[in-house]
């Protein structure tokens, strides 16, 4: 049996994709051919190896053989992948480069793994803070999604790209998160973090009663955090519940926003919020700006105004952390 990859890693090409491994999960002697590949951005991307992580994991598991074909250095889009490491990434050894072994630069982010682990060793052998470390790993990020000379952009991004590695790191029940990110000659750029731990819906009912269906449009809602009490030394970083909130009315705007979680995805783009299916084991989080705002600081001023308001009206955390509202 073989399975075909899609021509392009892009959001509307992931569920075929799952439902294609789902069918042969179980089936022996599956070969996946990676020819068709012709195109791939970071959201997509780590989502689809994702998939292929659990899907090649629970193989090996049931001692299922897999076989691969149509990779070649020669090709732009498998260079490229090998160079980002995410052939490594889905369990693929000996082609390409390991995750995290890139260094990449302010155009973009390899595959890098973020271990809880490592962080806290960091943590004691330095004497800085979680949330020090993390902002060094955002940063990353938002230079990438921001643009190198964009200095008020970097500062907002890096505020709410911080907040999400966070949960992941604190609260989704895995012990490491995923980030890639891409800016192209163009001025586009785009940014993806996921884990493959409880997903949105557990999270977020330690603290809320929600529907499971209702949990990704009630998770970007301004105020909606898992953490409700946080102490006086975290107060300028509190988890807020805005960093969701504000890439997704950034990318609303700008661009395009995506969160999927348990059996669905929403998508926020050109001021429409579309939610449909798709399952995934855990979370991913993507933002595609096609630019940055001119006027970030008022943008963002505007966004969280909105948002403390709307969150005050429904009673949850109606201010956003100090770091968030500085750009």
């Amino acid at each position: 049996m073989e399975i075909k990859l899609p021509t392009q890693f892009l959001p509307s090409f992931l569920g075929k994709l799952q439902a294609d491994l789902s069918a042969c999960q179980y089936v022996d002697n599956v070969n996946v051919n990676f020819s068709p590949l012709s195109y791939s951005k970071p959201m997509a991307m780590l989502v689809a190896g994702s998939y292929f992580r659990q899907w090649m994991s629970r193989r090996r598991e049931l001692g299922l053989n897999t076989t691969k074909s149509g990779i070649s250095e020669k090709k732009n889009v498998h260079s490229y992948l090998m160079h980002l490491g995410f052939f490594d990434f889905i369990g693929m050894k000996n082609i390409g480069k390991c995750v995290g072994v890139a260094k990449g630069n302010t155009r973009y982010l390899p595959i890098r793994e973020i271990r809880r682990e490592e962080l806290d060793k960091q943590i004691e052998d330095t004497g800085e803070d979680l949330i020090d470390a993390i902002i060094f790993l955002s940063d990353g990020l938002a230079n990438v999604l921001a643009g190198e000379d964009n200095g008020e952009a970097k500062k907002g991004f890096s505020y709410s790209i911080r907040e999400i590695i966070r949960n992941a790191l604190e609260h989704s029940g895995s012990d490491s998160c995923f980030i890639c990110g891409q800016r192209w000659v163009n001025g586009q750029s785009e940014i993806a973090i996921i884990d493959e731990g409880n997903g949105i819906h557990k999270t977020l009912s330690t603290a809320y009663e929600l529907k499971e269906k209702n949990a990704l449009v009630d998770a970007i809602k301004p105020g909606v955090s898992r953490t409700q009490n946080m102490s006086e030394r975290e107060n300028i970083y509190k988890n807020s519940g805005f960093g969701l909130y504000v890439l997704s009315e950034l990318g609303n705007s700008f661009g395009w926003f995506c969160v999927g979680s348990g059996l669905r995805k929403l998508r926020c783009e050109k001021g429409n919020k579309v939610d449909s299916e798709l399952p995934f084991e855990g979370t991913f989080v993507g933002i595609h700006l096609n630019k940055p705002p001119l006027n970030f600081d008022g943008v963002l001023q505007d966004i969280i105004s909105v948002g403390e308001e709307e969150a005050g009206k429904e009673g949850r955390n109606s201010e956003a952390s100090e770091i968030s509202k500085t750009a």
